[in-house]
């Protein structure tokens, strides 16, 4: 996965050494100058919060009252990028550059024009960036990124180092020289960077998971299980740790552990305690077509748009359930991946490590592309409500329109909602708060990276099609393969995995969830209803399976259907 693009909020802070030459005319001009330091004051505060539309407010003023401050326009830029409105954010970035060129100001629209996907303009952004503050060593990694995605292995990699040297004490940059180091096969020297990343910030999780990976391979399993096991503990709503986990566990023979491990992976509505409730639906329901192609049935009630796709049709009646009071603000993360050439092993390569060292030195696959869209969908009236959803949509399709014809679309979803609905001032009945669907990886964004990357599925493709060890549950086995697909948002091998499980354990409530899941990201909602019913006839105590079922019952809003 090329790497992700990193925000300096340095800028967000630089107008308290803020200084203007500029002549004063009138009082007037002092008084709106005074306002304007004082709204990217209270701007740069709600950034740093990820309050945004906070900080919009204030940095719009700020741009209004001080229109020949550079400063005021990047960071209105900012606000919008982080609002989901990233043309008006490029729009901002390139005033900010008629006004005063500088680095920060040529790195922010590099970072807009590579999630718009012009690479090719995002490059040259970057290399201008880079020749302004060659010392600034978030832009050294950005120029990185471009050039590991046009295959320059080895440019990008003095890049990362350059970025290291600057600023070795950023886990980012470490991480993603540890990265480097390990699509080119050279795995010690890939380790040592994401020690020093762990070394660095304790909770990293995802360099605690690529070294699990990498200790696995070198055949240290102990060693991968203690650190899998500790990347599940950081992220709990993690499936790609509790998977890799329980495939060593299963391994080890202990199914106990392994079942334990499972059970936290098949939430479609994990509670939020950090404010508020998030919707997270793991990729979009598979088109009709595609799924009578991979052998399953096609999802019940009418048939999605076909120019939008299943993903979208997803998207639709999830934002439909939001009520008409609530204030809530949707993430789409939209990823196309090449298809994984995944080969079945032969019975006498019996290693991962193996695998590992034959594939060493070669080049790494093509990066994934793809964007981050955010949009909010503030209280409003039925009328206004549907006519919001029908812009997200739009939106949504003409980026879904941009794939590659021989990539895999997915789409990850994030529906956050605010802590009470705005009709309600005092909050209303925590009971009453929608609930969320199903994530592989809600891991929040602790570094506040600008695009956040999908090389966590290179985690789960590179021991997908692992034979099952002969100590392994049969069942469990068959479970875990099931969540591996699901994760990659392949709704229709994973369906096919939790029937096996099926035939093996009629009765494996882990297996009925597992059905469940499959069910939304194929849109068969109607069908994962069913499937967490029966979970939850197994074990009424179940609590996945009942809240579940919670957010699978709930109505769509009045008017908004």
């Amino acid at each position: 996965m090329t790497p992700a693009l990193l925000l300096s909020l340095a800028a967000a802070a630089a107008f308290a050494a803020k200084t203007d030459a500029t002549p004063r005319e009138t009082y007037w001009d002092r008084i709106m100058e005074a306002q304007a330091m004082r709204d990217m004051r209270d701007g740069a505060v709600a950034l740093e919060g990820k309050r945004y539309d906070d900080a919009l407010k204030h940095l719009a003023r700020a741009a209004v009252q001080a229109p020949n401050d550079p400063l005021a326009h990047k960071m209105l830029g900012t606000a919008y990028y982080w609002t989901g409105r990233v043309d008006l954010a490029e729009t901002e970035f390139r005033e900010s550059l008629r006004l005063g060129p500088d680095a920060q100001a040529h790195l922010l629209l590099g970072i807009v024009q590579a999630w718009k996907g012009d690479n090719d303009a995002a490059y040259a952004s970057f290399l201008t960036a880079a020749e302004l503050d060659p010392k600034r060593a978030d832009i050294q990694m950005n120029v990185g990124s471009i050039e590991e995605g046009r295959g320059r292995f080895q440019e990008a990699l003095e890049r990362f180092r350059r970025a290291v040297e600057l600023d070795g004490t950023h886990p980012l940059y470490r991480f993603q020289l540890g990265m480097a180091y390990k699509r080119l096969g050279r795995d010690e020297e890939a380790a040592e960077q994401l020690r020093q990343a762990v070394k660095l910030f304790n909770g990293y999780q995802d360099a605690i998971l690529e070294l699990g990976s990498l200790e696995e391979r070198s055949g240290r399993a102990g060693t991968a299980r203690e650190l899998f096991d500790k990347a599940m503990r950081i992220k709990q709503r993690d499936a790609v740790a509790r998977f890799r986990l329980a495939r060593l566990l299963l391994g080890a023979g202990k199914r106990d552990k392994a079942r334990d491990v499972l059970r936290g992976v098949f939430r479609l509505t994990p509670a939020d305690p950090g404010g508020g409730l998030a919707l997270a639906v793991s990729y979009g329901g598979t088109p009709a077509a595609k799924a009578a192609k991979s052998g399953a049935p096609p999802p019940a009630g009418p048939p999605p748009d076909p120019g939008a796709g299943g993903a979208l049709d997803v998207v639709s009646r999830n934002l439909a359930r939001v009520p008409l009071e609530q204030e809530a603000v949707l993430e789409v993360d939209l990823a196309f991946i090449a298809k994984p050439k995944l080969v079945r092993r032969e019975k006498d390569d019996s290693s991962s490590l193996k695998r590992a060292l034959e594939a060493a030195g070669k080049p790494p696959e093509p990066p994934v592309s793809g964007g981050h869209r955010e949009y909010s969908l503030p209280p409003a009236s039925p009328e206004e409500r549907q006519a919001r959803i029908w812009q997200v949509l739009d939106d949504l399709k003409k980026a879904l329109a941009q794939a590659p014809a021989d990539a895999e679309t997915r789409v990850g979803m994030n529906l956050k909602f605010s802590d009470r609905p705005s009709a309600a001032p005092g909050g209303g009945d925590a009971a009453d708060k929608p609930k969320v669907a199903y994530q592989p990886r809600d891991v929040g964004n602790d570094l506040g990276l600008w695009v956040m990357g999908t090389g966590w599925m290179n985690l789960i493709e590179e021991v997908l099609e692992d034979s099952a060890p002969s100590s392994a549950d049969p069942a469990l086995w068959q479970v875990v393969l099931g969540i591996g697909h699901s994760a990659l948002g392949d709704a229709g091998a994973a369906a096919q995995a939790f029937e096996r499980a099926l035939l093996l354990d009629p009765k494996s409530e882990l297996a009925f969830l597992g059905r469940g899941v499959a069910m939304v990201i194929r849109g068969d909602e109607a069908g994962a209803i069913e499937a967490y019913t029966k979970a939850l006839g197994i074990n009424p105590k179940n609590k996945a399976a009942a809240e579940g079922l919670e957010w699978l019952k709930r109505a769509p809003a009045q008017g908004a259907k």
